[in-house]
């Protein structure tokens, strides 16, 4: 739900005058301590429900701005007021009376106590002014604090009782808990005088209210167990977990029909499973159409959480003296974690290393899950293999065997990659060092994994603790159970500057000239490598220098190269490749590769690098 458009607070606590735009579902609020995030939310409880918080009344002498004050001191002609206007997206069946936008001022001033000036906009007429109270009565504003005590559960159970003491099943029970009691307690006055009472009993509660807030929730956890208490036996970082869920109770079943929360710090006391939970949950909650929610948060789960139904404002001070600003929309976008360091902000900055901590966790995940396919296919081949880091490379490399040795395959050539294809078959160097690490002592045959010579293939080539470094060949990593190696490129001759500067694919087995050769439209697109300069005060980005070794490939362009320039090529484009059957081979049957080719070797160490290059 997005009805609160804008929000334009002044005078109020830490603001002097700000605005919030493009308000959204869910509304993510985040800053430094003490810069005045909250005092978003309690502007929202003063224009809804008159207070500043759930427990304190508006104050003038509070809550008014001090930088305000200080200038109403040096000037007889500074007023002093506070006010928040909202700017609402009109309902379709309001829109007649109130347009598609319409704002409401309510201005507080020191001399009418807690009495507002309401104003509203110009072009509702004033014979239509109940229309905007009609429309008002119908929003519930309910503000959570960041400190979680028992006074919220009681007043979110008083907020219970409300929803529920109009609907008949609720008067109908609290009759049949009265006349339970009453024929329990039937004896009680048997015996008390006629001429004092001709009849007593116990009746029903008067002040169910003040009853309901006395009640508590049973838990029981998801190991079992006995029931305890939510408010007194369970943990903070599971009574928290639960007032969204009574939040959402309230709003489904009340009688208004718009619902916003104000919500501060929903990740206290939640660990980071907890918190990453907790931030989808509100997500889907506000994302769902009954409510529109603005958090508080210093938690990079709520700060990282991605959709265009979220809008996020960065809540700073540049003085003691000066007011909070807000960065917003463009200027937020042009905020980055170094900004942030620099003012002593480091969320952005944690909530960066998370996101992609988070991203390369998932994709482990994605990648063990596909794993287990691999595994169950590797041990229904009954030839070794050799496994490659994408579909693109399988391609070229059977091209290759083709042209080179002419028959049949001795071994099994197949990518890592299950995927369909449709995105381009490449699975990556870190999906085939986990298959290598998958391979168990039993599997019936070896498997070889070729990485390219790349910053990615060669980091995953040195795989882990159960692979040491091969006797018997360069470049080559061999598991301690025997079943599994890990083989880097061959280096020809003429790739030695790609070696070297770590950017050496399987692509670059071709020579320069075919590389460039293109069939029906389709080509391998290369790309310079860029290095960044200062140039006065910017940093500058320039292509670096150089040839093949300085060229990255497009990665969209991979799959068309090996399906339709590839098989195209003359034999002797192929010629490199023989180094990579001989090294498979040599591993296979274990004895030594004798070709010189095979060898990794960089001898032209003296050699300009891609860093010397850039400077």
């Amino acid at each position: 739900m997005n009805l609160i458009q804008e929000i334009e607070i002044a005078y109020f606590r830490s603001f002097y005058k700000v605005t919030l735009y493009k308000c959204s579902d869910l509304n993510i609020i985040f800053g430094k301590n003490d810069v005045g995030k909250s005092n978003i939310v309690r502007a929202l409880n003063l224009f809804f429900n008159n207070k500043t918080d759930h427990i304190n009344d508006y104050n003038f002498g509070i809550d008014f701005s001090d930088k305000r004050l200080t200038e109403s001191q040096n000037s007889d002609d500074v007023r002093k007021f506070i006010y928040v206007k909202i700017t609402f997206a009109t309902p379709k069946n309001y829109q007649r009376s109130l347009g598609e936008r319409f704002y409401v001022k309510r201005q507080w001033t020191v001399s009418r106590g807690n009495d507002y000036h309401e104003e509203v906009s110009s072009h509702i007429r004033e014979n239509q002014r109940h229309i905007v109270t009609r429309f008002l009565n119908l929003f519930r504003f309910i503000y959570i604090p960041a400190i979680k005590d028992p006074t919220i559960f009681r007043s979110l159970l008083f907020n219970i009782y409300e929803t529920l003491s109009g609907s008949e099943d609720f008067v109908s029970a609290v009759g049949d808990f009265a006349g339970r009691v009453q024929r329990l307690t039937s004896s009680l006055f048997s015996e008390l005088p006629k001429e004092i009472a001709h009849e007593t009993k116990i009746s029903s509660p008067s002040k169910m209210d003040e009853l309901f807030q006395t009640l508590d929730f049973e838990t029981i956890s998801a190991a079992g167990g006995i029931s305890k208490s939510l408010t007194t036996q369970r943990g903070d970082g599971i009574k928290a977990r639960h007032i969204p869920e009574l939040l959402n109770f309230i709003s489904k079943r009340d009688r208004f029909q718009f619902h916003i929360w104000g919500f501060e710090e929903p990740e206290n006391s939640l660990d980071f499973v907890a918190a990453e939970a907790e931030a989808a949950r509100l997500l889907k909650i506000a994302t769902g159409g009954d409510v529109q929610i603005f958090i508080t948060t210093h938690s990079p789960s709520f700060y990282n959480l991605t959709s265009e139904r979220i809008t996020r404002f960065y809540v700073t001070r540049e003085s003691e003296e000066g007011g909070a600003t807000i960065v917003q929309g463009k200027n937020l976008e042009r905020f980055d974690a170094t900004t942030a360091i620099g003012e002593g902000f480091y969320l952005p900055a944690v909530a960066k290393a998370l996101e992609s901590y988070s991203a390369q966790q998932a994709e482990m995940i994605k990648f063990k899950d596909e794993i287990e396919g691999v595994r169950a296919e590797l041990l229904e081949i009954r030839s070794p293999i050799l496994l490659t880091e994408g579909k693109t490379d399988e391609i070229i490399l059977c091209e290759a065997w083709k042209r080179l040795r002419k028959g049949k395959q001795t071994f099994r050539i197949k990518s890592c990659d299950t995927s369909d294809g449709s995105g381009g078959g490449a699975a990556g160097a870190s999906k085939l060092s986990l298959c290598l690490k998958a391979v168990t002592a039993d599997n019936p045959h070896v498997v070889i994994g070729l990485f390219d010579r790349d910053e990615s293939g060669i980091k995953e080539w040195k795989l882990d603790n159960n692979f040491v470094a091969n006797d018997l060949f360069s470049g080559v990593k061999a598991s301690k159970n025997g079943r599994s190696f890990g083989l880097l490129l061959p280096i020809p001759d003429f790739r030695e500057l790609c070696a070297l500067n770590e950017n050496m694919p399987i692509e670059f087995l071709f020579a320069d000239e075919y590389l460039t050769v293109v069939v029906d439209g389709r080509k391998l697109v290369l790309t310079p490598l860029m290095a960044s300069r200062k140039l006065g005060s910017e940093t500058i980005r320039v292509p670096l220098a150089g040839g093949t070794e300085v060229q990255s490939i497009d990665e969209n362009s991979k799959m068309a190269f090996a399906r339709a320039v590839v098989p195209n090529l003359p034999d002797e484009a192929f010629s490199a490749f023989g180094a990579v059957f001989e090294a498979v081979e040599a591993i296979i049957s274990g004895t030594e590769i004798s070709s010189p080719a095979v060898e990794p070797r960089i001898r032209a160490a003296h050699r300009p690098s891609i860093r010397d290059m850039a400077g």
